[in-house]
């Protein structure tokens, strides 16, 4: 994005009119800086995870869409599994709703084929006995695959609704696994389940792919976003007033500059995915990933048996 200037009619005593005094335009790159002063450290964590990535080798440098359909398995460093919590994102009372109901889901008939499915590749050609199953990371827990999700979704519509969620993850799945002990006898597998877990996996990227329109992610300056009606209206007023102090030239012309550039350091800028597209091509930096969150877990008590594979 280029430079803006500011022009600012001195007084006579300075017998200079028409000054340009030079004000940075807002960035993308300023946005991990407007999160910290909102206290959105893991919205900011994540975006500055991909301001130091490098792209994808796509023709866009963004990623490609096998890994984000989940067709194939994301490679480091196009991986994160460090930033996000559970117990951050279950104090989002949309995300809370959904864990909750999935929950209830962890073992819906469909949830039992894909088990089913999942445990004939894995242990095909195994010898009768037992075998714990457990997982070091969500990550690992995707590999083997998950028993069941929800996604949880932020609706553009709501332009009022402006919490760190948002701005971290906006939308992304939750996924329930199951644990425990896996019994192998004469062919037959029974799954012994005594322990779920819940993480979160998304795709972190600014592709407009198969978009009309880039899409909108707020309106920001230095000191964080806010909703267009506040924003827009902060705009006009503050154009109002430079323009009503270029009028009368009732201060002095150094004074003019210096809150016209604190007038302008102020603006809100909308921000789209595009703008980080455009980032990513002139500077050659920012790299897509994939977000996991550590894993929540329950006990299942008593233990559940499952006969999977008869």
């Amino acid at each position: 994005m280029a430079n803006t200037t500011v022009t600012a009619t001195l007084t006579p005593a300075k017998n200079k009119t028409g000054q340009t005094a030079a004000v940075r335009e807002f960035r993308v790159s300023d946005i991990p800086g407007a999160m910290d002063k909102m206290n959105w450290p893991v919205a900011a964590g994540l975006m500055r995870y991909w301001f130091k990535g490098n792209p994808w080798t796509t023709e866009d440098g963004g990623m490609d869409e096998l890994t984000k359909d989940h067709k194939k398995e994301p490679i480091d460093p196009y991986v994160e599994s460090s930033i996000v919590k559970m117990a951050w994102v279950l104090k989002f009372e949309r995300a809370n709703e959904i864990f909750k109901e999935l929950k209830g889901k962890w073992n819906t008939p469909n949830s039992l084929k894909r088990m089913n499915e999942i445990f004939k590749e894995k242990f095909a050609g195994k010898v009768d006995g037992a075998y714990q199953q457990k997982f070091a990371s969500a990550r690992d827990a995707e590999k083997f695959g998950y028993t069941n999700y929800l996604s949880v979704k932020t609706s553009n519509a709501n332009v009022f609704l402006l919490d760190e969620l948002r701005g971290a993850l906006a939308n992304f799945n939750m996924r329930v696994i199951a644990e425990g002990e896996i019994i192998i006898a004469s062919g037959k597998i029974s799954f012994l389940v005594n322990r779920l877990g819940y993480y979160i996996d998304d795709s972190y990227d600014f592709s407009d792919v198969g978009n009309r329109f880039s899409q909108p992610l707020g309106y920001w300056n230095y000191d964080g976003v806010a909703d267009p009606v506040t924003s827009n209206g902060y705009n006009f007023l503050s154009a109002m007033g430079k323009a009503e102090m270029a009028r009368t030239a009732a201060m002095r012309g150094e004074d003019v500059q210096a809150l016209f550039k604190d007038v302008d350091g102020k603006r809100y800028h909308l921000i789209q995915n595009s703008d980080f597209a455009e980032y990513r091509a002139i500077h050659g930096k920012g790299g897509d990933f994939t977000v996991y969150s550590d894993i929540l877990y329950e006990d299942v008590t008593p233990p559940v048996l499952i006969k999977v594979v008869e």
